[in-house]
């Protein structure tokens, strides 16, 4: 009896085994067809890319944005508001231009990467552009920082389509 009790444990055990083995067997199948799938979709990589820098720079530009806003009407406020109004834009930029820097691009879109890169160097300069306008002394002229934001847009929009996305505008993501 003691031997049918000592046989039937180990059959247990060795059935235990086995069927542990084949479940991280099958855990190993489907994370690397998963893994597989994500390499292989660049559109889906590309467009929670994209939504990542609008919202990463929409985190920290609100008072950049206001100040934009009020000079595009004209109603900019002046004296000591005026100069906390600027330095609160340019401190924005400024945070907006490190955001950009912080991203990283997803590993899927290493095809794409370089132009990505280089749209993003582009969005870094335009706030740079827009921060050292902002620190100048006078009127603030920001032409030539919003055609270098242009710019990047036009090439992210080219990553867009190669991927087989439709073309998008994050310039007008990020200034709301």
């Amino acid at each position: 009896m003691k031997k049918l009790l000592f046989l039937i444990a180990s059959l247990s055990l060795v059935l235990a085994a086995c069927s542990s083995d084949k479940e991280e067997a099958t855990d190993t199948k489907t994370t690397g067809a998963t893994s597989t799938e994500e390499k292989a979709n660049p559109a889906a990589d590309m467009m929670n890319f994209y939504l990542s820098i609008s919202q990463s720079i929409n985190e920290v530009d609100a008072d950049l944005n206001a100040f934009d806003n009020a000079q595009a009407k004209d109603s900019l406020p002046e004296g000591a508001e005026l100069q906390t109004m600027r330095e609160n834009a340019k401190n924005a930029a400024v945070n907006a231009s490190a955001k950009v820097e912080s991203l990283e691009i997803p590993a899927g879109l290493t095809e794409q990467q370089d132009a990505i890169e280089g749209a993003l160097a582009k969005i870094q300069e335009a706030y740079t552009m827009k921060s050292e306008a902002l620190a100048a002394e006078g009127e603030v002229v920001v032409d030539e920082a919003n055609a270098k934001f242009q710019e990047a847009d036009t090439e992210l929009n080219a990553v867009l389509e190669e991927v087989g996305l439709v073309g998008s505008s994050i310039y007008n993501e990020v200034s709301l």
